[in-house]
């Protein structure tokens, strides 16, 4: 039996459990929830620096461009040679288009290879991107039509290339392909207006996802701490009651 006149050890000291959890602090949620505000403020200063008029402009030039200049086409499978001066080119083919008074329909699930040839014979670097689509106007009514993009590639310089496309051996259809080059002056418009553009909506949708992210650390940070202290009342309570049993036993 226990002596109720002895000394009780400091582990034997009630302690507030519940004070104990509220002292815990949700370190990572406000973490993310500090990165998620600094990523809205450059977000927020890149805003300030996106030149909404010079971006306006280029689109427009570019829009006139095509509305005014005449297409650079052929039909693939096929290879042509075209004049252009140094930037970049878009090589891409036509679902539903008209040429040299025939009409061409093709599917969208064409995989053309395209091979670029610069004056010198030399090949100019393909970068492949298959599944960029655009929408087009038909010239039958109620129909769609699209723009399928095969690959885009850097011209070095001005000059006169060879463009070729192919299908694979066990596929056949004819399209119209559309070949379009944004010179080096427009390529530096563009980049000088897309570049804080798209660090204000990179920024803008990391904090949206990193604020998102710490709100809900934090919630769940804030329902563990209530959870342990709630274990730890019933634990100290139940501990209490012990003493007191051996103390009416003693």
């Amino acid at each position: 039996m226990s002596d109720p006149t002895s000394q009780k050890s400091p582990s034997d000291e009630l302690i507030s459990a519940r004070a104990t959890a509220r002292r815990r602090r949700p370190f990572l949620g406000k973490f993310l929830l500090l990165l998620a505000t600094l990523l809205a403020l450059t977000s927020i200063i890149m805003a300030t620096q996106v030149s909404w008029s010079e971006l306006s402009t280029a689109r427009s030039a570019m829009r006139k461009r095509l509305e005014t200049e005449i297409p650079h086409r052929f039909l693939a499978p096929g290879k042509t040679s075209f004049e252009f001066p140094a930037g970049r080119v878009f090589v891409s083919y036509l679902t539903d288009t008209e040429f040299e008074e025939m009409r061409y329909l093709a599917p969208t699930e064409l995989v053309f290879e395209l091979v670029i040839t610069d004056p010198q014979g030399t090949l100019v670097d393909v970068e492949i991107e298959p599944t960029q689509r655009a929408n087009l106007e038909s010239s039958r009514p109620g129909r769609p039509s699209s723009a399928v993009l095969v690959g885009s590639a850097v011209l070095p310089a001005d000059g006169t290339y060879d463009f070729e496309l192919t299908l694979g051996p066990r596929e056949s259809s004819r399209a119209v392909a559309d070949v379009f080059v944004i010179n080096d002056a427009e390529v530096a418009a563009l980049e000088s207006a897309f570049a804080p553009l798209l660090t204000f909506l990179c920024s803008g949708g990391g904090a949206l996802f990193l604020g998102l992210l710490g709100w809900i650390s934090v919630w769940m940070e804030r329902r563990t701490a209530a959870a342990i202290a709630a274990m730890q009342d019933m634990s100290l309570a139940a501990k209490s009651l012990g003493h007191q049993t051996d103390s009416v036993d003693s």
